[in-house]
């Protein structure tokens, strides 16, 4: 039987390789070009999931992600950030999508790039030692929090927040590696 709790744990430890995460971000920005391709869109993004879950979680609890992967019935994406999956016995699970996060220096300038967009947040940091971006779609909400670490080399922080949920309530969070690194 499908324990939510026991899903909700192992997935809050769950971290995605890089190079995973882009495949999946690529393949829904190539998806949103082809919005008369709905369902074949929802199914990859269902599919590109159910891969992120058995590659990360696999070694946690593999029982629990076989049953996760044969239960899920259908998939509709409600906004950017996220997904809701109805399992074989009618329970909605919510699936959180965090959006790509690097931080760099370039010509001693700090850039900011979520999801291929890029700003300049040189003088936010220099200022108040801090640069929030923030992000909503139909409800659900994404927020990239960057600070700068003892060295002074910048570090981010990634929330995401399910429609109808504080950002502070999310249930997880990413957090970006040693300083230089995303």
């Amino acid at each position: 039987m499908f324990d939510p709790n026991l899903y909700r744990d192992a997935c809050a430890q769950l971290r995605v390789s890089e190079k995973t995460l882009q495949e999946v971000i690529q393949m829904a920005e190539q998806n949103k070009k082809h919005a008369a391709r709905r369902p074949l869109r929802i199914g990859l993004a269902a599919a590109a999931l159910c891969a992120l879950t058995v590659l990360t979680a696999g070694a946690v609890n593999p029982e629990l992600v076989a049953e996760l992967m044969t239960s899920i019935r259908s998939s509709a994406a409600v906004s950017a950030y996220q997904e809701e999956w109805v399992m074989e016995d009618g329970s909605q699970v919510t699936a959180l999508r965090y959006p790509h996060v690097s931080v760099e220096e370039r010509a001693g300038r700090t850039v900011l790039t979520v999801d291929g967009a890029e700003t300049d947040i040189t003088d936010a940091l220099a200022r108040d030692g801090r640069y929030v971006w923030e992000d909503a779609d139909n409800g659900t909400q994404a927020q990239v929090v960057v600070t700068l670490d003892g060295e002074g080399a910048p570090v981010w922080v990634v929330h995401v927040a399910a429609a109808g949920e504080p950002l502070g309530d999310s249930g997880g969070s990413l957090v970006s590696g040693p300083a230089g690194g995303d």
